[in-house]
């Protein structure tokens, strides 16, 4: 029987060799590379959370093996991850590839057990292999389980890590900024019309663009045109029935800046006022109708409240309130073919009422 053990000692130690990984580490990227690290919060966390991943496993493997790590990973911090150092990516792959020499260098764990347990049969349990056998298999299920158990957790704790980068990054989009939008926006005259011109809600369009960060002015700041129609009614009462209405083809068009100014923020609505100044000219005619004419232009100034909720699925801003256009040089002139109402003149000063649905395209969080 002791024959028989050493025997199978003698074939142990012929096998022994270096250990190999529990995984294997790559290389870093390039310079280059790493830049687009730096560029977005969401892949500089999961990089470094993949080296931490395979440093925690690599470091199980090494204290499993009845050894100690040479070098400790400590957890990311999120004033890493926010910080998005290059740094930070290359001192934790430094650590990992540590850790991966020192398995590679060591004797491998499971042939260096086996050989104590078959030192210790052979000096407690010369008359029976079979014991041998069996504590032998415990002793593997066991680092097994071990094995599992950590790597469980690893696998718990990176998965908790990551969904709440991924909460920060791509559910909740509080904190981002939006550099392109577009928004439907419908708006209705309430100036006086004489008792002639009278209007309906129009329809149009915004696009917005946010230049601030590229202008160094304020992060915020957007330049805005607006397109809108509105419909315009002439109605001429010459004191019978029906009264004589046309209606007018008129467009709106207005060139502006200015932005957002947060008065209430949480993580489930987002309350602004949105303030605008700038410029408008509008044109128009009655339709199918020769001889009328309308021209005019000014500065604009538009106030509006939003409501948002910080989502990046969906990147909806409801928003209502007013434009004011004025012209300093002139009023408002409506020309018409029609008798006793040639050049119907209006006021200087105009105010609409608008609501309207803004959809902000393109976001980021830098």
């Amino acid at each position: 029987m002791i024959k028989k053990i050493m025997f199978l000692l003698f074939l142990s130690s012929l096998s022994l060799f270096a250990a190999k990984p529990i995984v294997e580490v790559g290389d870093l990227p390039r310079n280059s590379e790493l830049e687009l690290y730096e560029e977005s919060e969401g892949l500089f966390a999961n990089k470094l959370l993949e080296l931490y991943k395979m440093g925690i496993a690599l470091e199980s493997q090494i204290r499993i093996s009845g050894h100690v790590p040479e070098v400790t990973l400590d957890k990311p911090t999120f004033e890493e991850i926010e910080d998005m150092d290059i740094k930070t990516l290359k001192k934790f792959y430094k650590n990992v590839k540590t850790l991966e020499s020192q398995v590679i260098n060591m004797p491998d764990s499971d042939r260096q057990i086996l050989l104590d347990k078959i030192s210790d049969l052979e000096n407690r349990l010369r008359d029976t292999i079979a014991i041998y056998t069996i504590e032998k298999g415990a002793i593997r299920n066991q680092m097994l389980d071990l094995m599992l158990q950590r790597l469980r957790e690893i696998e718990k704790q990176n998965s908790e890590n990551i969904e709440l980068v991924i909460n920060q990054n791509y559910v909740n989009c509080m904190d981002y900024n939006t550099w392109f939008s577009i928004a439907g926006v419908s708006k209705v005259l309430i100036s006086d019309g004489l008792g002639i011109v009278t209007n309906d809600p129009g329809i149009g369009a915004q696009f917005s663009v946010n230049i601030g960060k590229i202008t160094g002015f304020w992060n915020g700041f957007e330049l805005k045109y607006e397109y809108l129609s509105p419909k315009l009614f002439t109605e001429y009462d010459y004191g019978v029935t029906p009264i004589v209405r046309d209606q007018w083809n008129s467009n709106l068009n207005s060139v502006m800046g200015g932005g957002k100014i947060e008065i209430n923020k949480t993580k489930d609505l987002i309350q602004a006022f949105n303030l605008f100044v700038g410029y408008f000219w509008t044109d128009g005619r009655i339709y199918n109708k020769s001889g009328s004419y309308m021209n005019w232009d000014g500065g604009v100034f538009s106030l509006d409240y939003s409501l948002a909720v910080p989502s990046c699925k969906f990147p909806l801003e409801l928003f209502g309130g007013i434009s004011i256009y004025h012209s300093f040089s002139r009023k408002l002139l409506l020309q018409t073919p029609v008798s006793g109402f040639e050049n119907i003149e209006l006021n200087k000063t105009h105010v609409a009422l608008n609501i309207g649905l803004k959809y902000n395209l393109w976001r980021t969080p830098f």
